[in-house]
């Protein structure tokens, strides 16, 4: 939102859509410059809740209008009874306006188009902070409700953590930023219940319910929003780079990424090149969803499932939880794959899945939904359950005084995880195993003394070059056509040493 400059002396905003907004006596503003904006909320809203809102609102503009309809009948049936033969030119104006009356509300009706209502924004500085304010009057039903004045003033969310509320009938929370020098407004609102329930359980906290808490009660979280509500909650590059500067300027220890889709490159481009500077310089943790693609092989989706410096999660289902969130008359007797789980292998020989966690939750949504919590399928879900472990485990070493790095809690993981199934293809689909967070524990304990040495292994395969969008080297040897096993093939193993004895904290 762009924001116009209004300097006043009085308790009144005019500005140039001919509106006045009161501002609040209390709030301080020693420069006495208002920054004033205006936007469509529908802008604002996904498209389940612009859908509610107008549901609603169209039904209280029937209610109206009907009523209306009614007035109108009523006037022209007193009219004609009054008036039992209708003379004189006056007496058929008369006649004629009552009538077109009535006509134009039965009409209107078949033209109803709600384009959304406007909310407006003021924005100042009140001596320490840039603070704003939103005046939703258009959103609310009842008279007097949603002024500007009675908006607690927000600053930058990062600063105090706090939020706000659109109206009663949207119940869409939303937080503001200030960009620009004052120029600029940011009002972020959700993309869709998605990120709400991945963090409901990774670290949802309620100390009086503990029944309802996530993996890591009480974990603090920074939120990325990465996704555009303008293209579908579609990721961006922008959006991704930014979210990657914000957990390193913060200081996190892990970052979750329930997003992702298929590629034909695995491993390759500029956000996974920034994945690896996290990784490995900065010492972050990074975990993802394996992708929803399964079950047939090469499905698993990028970033999560086809980058060395992730830790990507498959989806992983007990009979408890098949008996108990999907009503299964018979459960499976062992715990297994979801079957839209994707497999590996990548395409250039990686396994694919690192691990698996349970890949389904009744966790917390936002308060549009109109409910608190909801049952969510997907590797979205199993990312931030396995996350939420790997949380535990970074707290528990850190209050041990025990320093960690992406390959210690890496390794901890996947030496430790149960394996699902016997049969060596298994691991296609669920990686090493079902993750422990106890036994991981204890094995980051065991090795804490130990050397640590990353490394990577590529195969050149001989013959091939690289091209400008591909490598000549890949993570694997992956035969998964017949011509592929008719002829020979020289392959060359490089095994690169990263990183020797350096461990330290993220």
């Amino acid at each position: 939102m762009f924001l116009s400059v209004c300097n006043i002396n009085t308790s009144y905003i005019y500005y140039f859509v001919g509106a006045s907004l009161v501002i609040n006596s209390s709030w301080k503003n020693p420069s006495g410059q208002w920054h004033v904006g205006c936007k469509l909320v529908y802008e604002l809203f996904t498209d389940t809740l612009t859908s509610r809102v107008k549901k609603e609102r169209k039904r209280r503009w029937d209610e109206e209008n009907q009523e209306a309809i009614a007035e109108a009948v009523k006037q022209l049936d007193q009219f004609d009874k009054k008036h039992t033969k209708v003379e004189g030119a006056h007496l058929k104006m008369v006649r004629e306006d009552l009538q077109n009356r009535v006509d134009l509300l039965r009409k209107q009706a078949d033209s109803y188009d709600d384009k959304g209502p406007v909310i407006d924004a003021v924005v100042w500085h009140d001596g320490e902070l840039w603070r704003a304010a939103l005046d939703t009057q258009s959103l609310e039903d009842e008279s007097g409700c949603g002024k500007l004045a009675d908006f607690v003033p927000l600053t930058n969310y990062r600063l105090e953590q706090k939020h706000g509320v659109f109206s009663k009938l949207d119940a869409c929370t939303c937080v503001l930023n200030v960009y620009n020098e004052r120029n600029i407004l940011s009002i972020v609102t959700d993309s869709s219940p998605h990120a709400t329930h991945v963090a409901g359980i990774a670290a949802a906290f309620h100390p009086e319910e503990p029944l309802l808490n996530g993996v890591a009660p009480g974990a603090q979280i920074v939120s990325c929003k990465i996704g555009d509500s303008r293209l579908g909650s579609m990721e961006t590059g922008t959006g991704l780079t930014r979210a990657l500067i914000a957990a390193v300027e913060h200081k996190c220890d892990l970052i979750n990424m329930s997003y992702g889709e298929p590629t034909l490159l695995p491993d390759y481009g500029r956000f996974v090149d920034l994945v690896n500077e996290v990784v490995n310089k900065h010492r972050l943790i990074f975990v993802s969803s394996a992708g929803n693609n399964g079950p047939a092989l090469t499905t698993v989706g990028a970033p999560g499932g086809t980058s060395s410096s992730i830790i990507g999660v498959g989806a992983y289902v007990s009979p408890a939880m098949a008996a108990g969130a999907h009503l299964l008359v018979e459960p499976p007797t062992e715990g297994l794959e979801y079957t839209w789980s994707s497999r590996g292998p990548t395409v250039d020989g990686d396994l694919g899945v690192s691990i698996s966690a349970p890949g389904g939750a009744v966790a917390p949504v936002p308060t549009w939904t109109l409910q608190r919590r909801m049952l969510m399928n997907g590797t979205s879900m199993s990312s931030p359950s396995a996350c939420g472990g790997v949380a535990l485990i970074v707290s528990a070493m850190k209050a041990e005084g025990i320093p960690v790095s992406p390959y210690t809690v890496r390794k901890a993981l996947e030496n430790t995880s149960i394996p699902i199934g016997a049969l060596p293809e298994e691991k296609l689909t669920a990686g090493q195993g079902v993750m422990q967070v106890d036994k991981a524990y204890d094995y980051m304990q065991k090795v804490q003394n130990l050397p640590c040495v990353w490394y990577q292994v590529k195969i050149k395969q001989a013959g091939i070059t690289s091209k400008p969008t591909s490598s000549a080297t890949s993570r694997g040897i992956y035969l998964r056509e017949p011509l592929y096993c008719h002829q020979s093939t020289e392959n060359k193993t490089i095994l690169c040493v990263m990183e020797k004895c350096r461990i330290r904290w993220g």
